[in-house]
């Protein structure tokens, strides 16, 4: 088919790709402020730190709320209104005690990370700290959202106004919403939920690395791919294309909204192309940890309308 100026712009893969990856963990200075959380000791005390340094947590979810003055000023100029405005801290959350907090190491993009098995409450989550507490329709099958540029005045009353925070939410649900009984694969439900949440950190680290070292952190199939496939490997061993087909059903029209049906439709059957010949790139990873520092910048240079094997070999197999 002839490629229309936003097919072309949707394959052409990341900017920068064949451009020399740093070397360094860039630093996180988020990092430093929820380690210092007394998580495991106190948790009450560490929701009550987390709710005053992200007080968008407290705005009651309606229709234009982020262009409120109450927003304004209790968001963006970090002054606290009164309190008969905001949703009282009992109310946040309905499971409180099933927030997890973790502090996630990665070559490039190490990261909190907050999770929880409460449906309500990551939804609560990923409104009001992605969609500055716009009640938006999230659809059933997101589980994650990554974070960066967040507002965080724990952050901007220790660092200065210029500091932005990055997080990811979790949600512990089966990743793509596929039941353990139809994957394609033989796990049962418990090895799939603790999959599923390996599998989503992961993909949602992978995410932020590609902003961080590219510039890029993209609505597309290609992204997607990749972030599977990095999934894939940490929380199941393998890269399984029948996996990430059936685990894509749900959400893949989100990732080509820019598109018409018809060429939606081929970006996603090359989609599928290249997870079948990326399954058998990837086989000498099976049954090992990836070392993301090879691998990621190899998979970052890949195309959805180009074949695997016009590639140069990735590392590990140019090692063997």
């Amino acid at each position: 088919m002839d490629a229309s100026p936003d097919l072309n712009r949707y394959l052409r893969g990341f900017n920068h790709s064949q451009e020399e990856w740093p070397a360094e963990t860039p630093h996180n200075p988020s990092l430093a402020w929820w380690s210092a959380l007394p998580w495991s000791s106190d948790r009450v005390a560490s929701l009550q730190m987390i709710t005053e340094a992200m007080p968008q947590l407290w705005l009651p979810q309606q229709a234009g709320i982020s262009q409120s003055e109450l927003y304004h000023q209790l968001v963006l100029r970090g002054v606290a209104p009164p309190e008969a405005m905001l949703i009282p801290s009992s109310g946040i959350f309905k499971q409180p005690e099933e927030l997890q907090l973790r502090l996630v190491e990665h070559p490039y993009a190490a990261m909190p990370v907050l999770s929880t098995s409460n449906r309500e409450d990551f939804l609560w989550l990923v409104r009001a700290l992605a969609h500055r507490a716009e009640p938006v329709a999230i659809e059933a099958g997101v589980h994650a959202q990554a974070i960066s540029g967040l507002i965080h005045w724990g952050m901007i009353r220790g660092l200065g106004l210029g500091q932005r925070a990055s997080l990811i939410l979790l949600h512990e649900a089966p990743y793509g919403s596929v039941p353990s009984k139809d994957l394609p694969i033989n796990l049962n439900p418990n090895r799939w939920i603790q999959a599923s949440y390996t599998l989503r950190l992961e993909h949602e680290l992978t995410h932020l690395t590609t902003k961080q070292v590219l510039g890029e952190m993209r609505l597309n199939l290609l992204d997607e791919l990749i972030a599977d496939a990095m999934g894939h490997l940490m929380a199941l061993g393998q890269f399984s294309a029948l996996v990430f087909d059936r685990c894509l059903e749900q959400r893949w029209r989100a990732y080509v909204a820019e598109l018409n049906e018809e060429e939606a439709q081929w970006a996603l059957d090359l989609t599928r192309a290249r997870a079948q010949e990326l399954e058998v790139a990837l086989s000498p990873w099976q049954g090992t940890m990836p070392e993301r520092k090879q691998l990621l910048p190899w998979l970052c240079r890949l195309r959805l309308d180009q074949a695997i094997d016009q590639l140069a070999p990735h590392p590990q197999a140019k090692s063997e």
